[in-house]
């Protein structure tokens, strides 16, 4: 009789520990399976906020600063001043890769100017130039970035076209240029997609005049420029 007693009480209390225990070990099990579904779509998100920033197609706008804040040029036609402008592209359609430390792209720069008096005498002048170039960020935090770079700078002018009581003839300074600058960039983001920034550093542009053989002129200087640039990650 003492041994059935015995074997009743273990049972009864086997039940109850068992009874204390299960509910325990479904709540651990329910709990790590909460856990391991939030970190399988935290990498989930986390690896597609990646791939949509692997590749990204933008334009970059730069204003020339120190044009800007300079005084006015008196001879707004001389190889100087055109080839100056032509240093800092206005557009520069491009794109961002390594997670969107690099950016490549290519800059358009355009001048031009014309001036008449009441006489019909004035004159016009205009160039263009295309700008390779490229950037990558050195140091760079979730709403900035500084980033070193340079540019290779290929320029034409037009030649001068020269009016005298309404009669206009061209003259032979027709030119070409190629040039180089370096520098670095400081960019904050604005939005997603969206940053505002600025450029500075130093860059030349050689000239060579098409039909004087003869003539060159070497133009060099420090520029600085306002950068405004948009993204869209494709």
């Amino acid at each position: 009789m003492t041994l059935r007693m015995s074997i009743r009480s273990l049972f009864a209390l086997t039940a109850l520990l068992a009874g204390f225990t299960a509910p325990a070990s479904a709540q651990d099990t329910v709990e790590g399976d909460i856990e391991l579904g939030a970190n399988n779509r935290t990498n989930t998100n986390y690896n597609s906020s990646r791939d949509d920033s692997d590749v990204r197609i933008g334009l970059q706008i730069r204003l020339d600063a120190i044009n800007v804040l300079g005084p006015l040029e008196q001879t707004p036609g001389t190889t100087q001043s055109i080839g100056r402008r032509l240093l800092v592209p206005l557009a520069t359609p491009g794109v961002r890769l390594i997670d969107g430390k690099l950016f490549l792209g290519a800059g358009l720069g355009f001048y031009g100017y014309s001036a008449e008096d009441d006489d019909e005498n004035g004159e016009s002048r205009s160039g263009f130039g295309l700008s390779p170039l490229a950037q990558f960020d050195v140091i760079r935090e979730d709403a900035a970035a500084l980033s070193i770079g340079g540019a290779l700078h290929i320029a034409s002018m037009s030649e001068t076209e020269a009016c005298v009581a309404g009669e206009c003839m061209e003259l032979d300074d027709g030119a070409s240029g190629i040039g180089l600058s370096l520098g670095a960039g400081l960019r904050g983001m604005i939005l997603p997609g969206l940053a505002l920034g600025a450029d500075f550093g130093w860059g030349f542009l050689s000239v060579s005049y098409d039909d004087q053989d003869e003539l060159s002129v070497f133009i060099h200087g420090i520029y600085a420029a306002i950068m405004l640039e948009a993204t869209i990650g494709v």
